[in-house]
């Protein structure tokens, strides 16, 4: 006891004494604490409260019933213990303790803090007649609160200033679920405050999902991209605006799925620019799209234009690619400027490392873009089919006389059923995901949008790649066998897949430029 004695005289302050009954009361309590203290505490190596929230108290006054106080704040039996030569007490035992998530500090530093304004809260009490009641109330004037400057140890789930109440005994309340102090923190936002709180494991499980099936299609959607960039006889202007959207939907959902499974920082530059790139990457998907719809339906349109491949592709690759990088531009001008209300801003990277999960704001930077694109896809695909069968009405005969024009016929016919099944396929993927956005995710349709995700990289691979002819042509450019004529299943002619003999029957016929050299 004599150690305690003197450390607690040369570290905490005393009050005057009462009478001598008081005295010895407060001397008994003092050793049995003390005892307890040391005997299980500096003994077991027990603590009380986690490091965080433990605030040292050394410098506090001893009561006579062996309470300490400090700052103001009064920390009985219990709430106090010894950590070797230091007196620490668990203020969230005595105060009602509140996390606070500061980007500035990704992890938990003893003494140090973030700057904020202000924190208002939906903040509910209890009324007399048994209903809660509800007002604005900035934390950062109520004395009873002590704010944590570390976010808890879990994937947090953001919820704005309308979603939530923080209840009159510290709890968040979402809904019924209601969150205890560990488990979410608040971070100041505007004028009022975004609460994150900790994701469940039934939470969690329809986004590693959501992440597998994105995941099984990219096997799939490299190994076409692959493929045509080994064969250039498929490097045509269809099979290059194939490499393009497959190249741009391989990244998008590649960084979407590392998003999914949270491997960025929270607001961290990776993750911001993460979300800009997988922004881009999704709309120039949509945009390539579009350019195969355009160059079907430009094809059946009998123009006879005498723009060359290349610079008819350069005209392609500025709009599917030069579109998207416009739209990112803008959404980083508006985040990072006052150019528009706060409330038009996409924010990337705040809350989540995509926009923020606004209805307004999906529906301006994202699915509005989609849908004037699919229109224009359904208007060109229904153009280019009511074209096909008005040719195969009016000039059958004349075509079955013309092998060669035959020919080029039924590759264009074929293409289209191609990008036709390409755009169905598509068109379900994105149905379902808009679908998702406008009712909310529920269980069935994120299963569904899984089930999408892992079909679409297969299916493109099938379409585009899984065929005989783009076997042969594997076989030849790996020297393994010469090239052998190639009977298109959708013709009677025998033709051999080359870029040679396209270009041949176009210096003998008089037909349009565009499709001569298309061999899918």
């Amino acid at each position: 006891m004599t150690k305690v004695s003197s450390y607690q005289r040369a570290t905490i302050r005393p009050r005057p004494h009462g009478c001598l009954w008081q005295r010895a009361w407060s001397f008994v309590m003092v050793v049995l604490y003390c005892g307890i203290s040391f005997g299980i505490d500096d003994v077991k190596g027990t603590v009380l409260c986690p490091p965080e929230e433990a605030v040292e108290i050394s410098a506090g006054t001893l009561n006579d019933d062996g309470s300490i106080e400090h700052d103001g704040v009064l920390y009985a039996l219990g709430q106090h213990f010894y950590n070797g030569s230091t007196v620490l007490g668990c203020v969230c035992l005595v105060r009602q303790c509140v996390r606070i998530c500061c980007p500035e500090l990704p992890e938990y530093l003893p003494g140090t803090s973030c700057k904020m304004g202000a924190l208002n809260v939906n903040f509910s009490t209890p009324l007399d007649d048994g209903t809660e009641g509800f007002r604005m109330v900035n934390l950062l004037e109520d004395s009873k609160y002590h704010f944590l400057y570390t976010k808890p140890k879990c994937v947090l789930l953001t919820l704005y200033e309308d979603e939530y109440v923080l209840r009159a005994d510290g709890q968040l309340a979402y809904g019924p679920s209601l969150f205890p102090y560990r488990q979410f923190c608040l971070q100041e936002f505007d004028t009022s405050a975004l609460a994150g709180y900790c994701e469940t494991v039934d939470a969690l499980a329809p986004h590693r999902w959501y992440s597998i099936g994105i995941i099984v299609s990219l096997p799939f959607l490299v190994a076409t991209f692959v493929v045509y960039a080994l064969l250039p006889e498929m490097q045509n202007i269809p099979g290059k605006s194939l490499m393009c959207y497959v190249a741009a939907l391989t990244v998008g959902y590649l960084l979407v799925a590392l998003m999914r499974f949270n491997v960025y920082g929270y607001q961290t530059g990776w993750c911001i620019g993460t979300g800009y790139v997988v922004y881009c990457a999704l709309l120039a998907s949509f945009f390539w799209l579009n350019v195969m719809a355009f160059d079907i339906f430009w094809t059946f349109g009998g123009s006879r234009g005498r723009t060359s491949e290349r610079r008819k592709f350069l005209y392609y690759s500025l709009y599917a690619w030069g579109f998207p990088l416009a739209l990112v531009g803008w959404a980083v001008l508006v985040d990072h400027t006052d150019f528009l209300h706060h409330s038009m801003r996409p924010q990337f990277g705040y809350p989540r490392c995509f926009f923020r999960g606004d209805m307004l704001i999906g529906f301006v930077y994202m699915y509005l873009p989609m849908a004037l694109l699919v229109g224009a896809n359904v208007v060109f695909f229904a153009v280019t089919a009511f074209r096909i069968y008005r040719m195969e009405q009016a000039t059958a005969s004349a075509l079955s006389g013309d092998s060669r024009r035959h020919t080029k016929y039924a590759k264009d016919s074929y293409r289209f059923s191609l990008y036709l099944r390409l755009f169905i396929i598509m068109g379900v993927t994105w149905t379902v995901e808009f679908i998702t956005w406008l009712i909310g995710e529920t269980t069935v349709l994120i299963y569904l949008v899984d089930i999408c995700n892992c079909m679409t990289g297969i299916l493109i691979f099938i379409l585009f790649v899984w065929k005989q002819k783009v076997k042969d042509l594997l076989l030849k450019r790996f020297g393994r066998q010469p090239a052998a004529p190639y009977r298109d299943p959708n013709t009677n002619s025998t033709i051999t897949a080359t870029r040679t003999t396209d270009v041949k029957l176009n210096a003998d016929h008089d037909v349009p430029l565009t499709g001569m050299t298309h061999v899918n």
